[in-house]
């Protein structure tokens, strides 16, 4: 998985990314002024997180497939704690949660991610919150205000 911000990140914005790439293991990097296309050809043929921003702060997550395909679109809001990045050095957290939002996440980040293991990092998701945790602390949380979960038709809009 790879992720990105919206052209121009407030520092929150960047500190979530950042944030959300040391809780995946994965590649964070700037988008700058990269179109659409080139932001999708940065990918690797794995899956991309674009967080962006309403009145200055983190406001949504879009999920793309591997395949370039807008997956999963959420606006959320930000909740943090005093333990702010993992300490952990394993491969990935493990995904938990049930209904559909769990299901579709899951699916997305499968190959990136040991869904179910007994890892240090564990995101549990609801329908209405995602936990980023590690050693059953929590480091983060999202607040799920709505989400859209599409069937490959590209339009996130």
């Amino acid at each position: 998985m790879q992720i990105t911000s919206s052209r121009k990140p407030s520092a929150s914005t960047r500190s979530l990314c950042k944030l959300l790439a040391s809780f995946f293991r994965c590649d964070y990097f700037n988008r700058g002024k990269m179109s659409m296309g080139e932001v999708l050809g940065h990918a690797d043929d794995s899956s991309l997180m674009i967080v962006g921003e309403y009145h200055g702060n983190p406001g949504s997550i879009t999920i793309y497939d591997p395949e370039g395909f807008c997956a999963l679109s959420l606006h959320i809001s930000l909740s943090t704690s005093g333990k702010p990045y993992p300490r952990s050095r394993q491969a990935g957290p493990s995904i938990t949660g049930e209904g559909e939002l769990a299901s579709i996440f899951s699916e997305l980040v499968k190959s990136d991610v040991d869904n179910g293991s007994s890892g240090l990092l564990k995101m549990v998701i609801s329908d209405d919150l995602i936990n980023f945790t590690e050693d059953d602390t929590i480091l983060f949380s999202l607040k799920v205000r709505t989400y859209r979960i599409l069937e490959g038709d590209g339009n996130c809009s």
